[in-house]
């Protein structure tokens, strides 16, 4: 019987004491292991009380679960992905062994050279080589052109009229001789610069050929391109240097067939004057 009483006591002393402490630090360290396993750690503190039981309440954990499995997901696929490009890189730069069959040799500078029998060519061939100083050039062409005569003695002994053709013609003639100079220069300093810039084109050529990793990376790849790309537009300027002359002494020549065909034109007319001045001759029958 006292036994009995004893028990009974037990059970009333339990039934009085408040449960809601006890269950609710038993499931909040629930809740805390959850939330730092989806990676919520306040998920613990929103569950100071009973562990929730309804679908309603239990939904915002579903939710963040859900978030949390999606982003690694991402994680995961952005992983793969890298690895299968890495994985192609490496296939790839396991084929590229054979890149030297595709090197071809760029045609070279051809030199100018003349027999120099009197010492006036020689000069001329020096200077479009590029092998002159470039004040030289002026020197190098008057010693292997005709020189221009010397009309100041003579000029005024004749007409106005013939006086304005002379200096026309002196200006046709000075005006070839500063395009055919300037072409020299320019031809003599690209032919000068040619060894320079094969030995570059070389060096580019030898690293865009070259199989090793390190060679073939992105970054390496991307600063041969614009290498290349820099290299391409000094040739374009070279090439618009070159266009340049040729087109200034298309420009002289040019000039000296309009005064030829403008003195034929001046000719023709003076005869035609000549011509109309004269009076009709008188035929009649014998």
């Amino acid at each position: 019987m006292t036994r009995k009483l004893a028990i009974l006591c037990i059970l009333l002393v339990v039934l009085a004491a408040p449960a809601t402490p006890f269950w609710g630090g038993f499931f909040a360290g629930i809740g805390k292991a959850v939330g730092k396993a989806i990676g919520i750690p306040q998920l613990g503190g929103g569950l100071s009380g009973l562990m929730p039981v309804t679908i309603k309440a239990a939904r915002p954990v579903i939710d963040a679960a859900n978030k949390r499995l999606g982003e690694l997901q991402n994680i995961r696929g952005m992983a793969r992905g890298t690895l299968e490009h890495f994985s192609g890189a490496v296939g790839t730069l396991r084929d590229l062994q054979n890149l030297t069959d595709f090197r071809a040799p760029a045609t070279r500078w051809l030199r100018s050279a003349t027999a120099d029998r009197f010492g006036t060519s020689g000069g001329w061939a020096d200077a479009i080589n590029g092998d002159s100083p470039s004040g030289d050039v002026v020197d190098a062409y008057g010693r292997a052109s005709a020189p221009v005569p010397d009309w100041s003695g003579a000029m005024l002994s004749l007409d106005t009229e013939l006086q304005a053709g002379v200096r026309r013609e002196h200006a046709s003639l000075e005006i070839a001789d500063a395009a055919a100079v300037r072409s020299l220069a320019v031809l003599g300093e690209a032919r000068r610069l040619a060894a320079e810039r094969r030995t570059a084109h070389d060096n580019l050529e030898r690293a865009v050929l070259d199989a090793s990793n390190s060679s073939q990376s992105m970054p390496a790849l991307l600063g041969k391109l614009t290498v290349g790309q820099v290299r391409q537009l000094s040739s374009v300027e070279q090439t618009n240097q070159l266009l340049d002359a040729l087109l200034e002494t298309e420009l002289a020549t040019s000039k000296r067939e309009r005064d030829r065909l403008a003195r034929s034109m001046d000719s023709a007319a003076d005869y035609s004057e000549l011509v109309a001045a004269q009076p009709l001759p008188q035929w009649r029958m014998p």
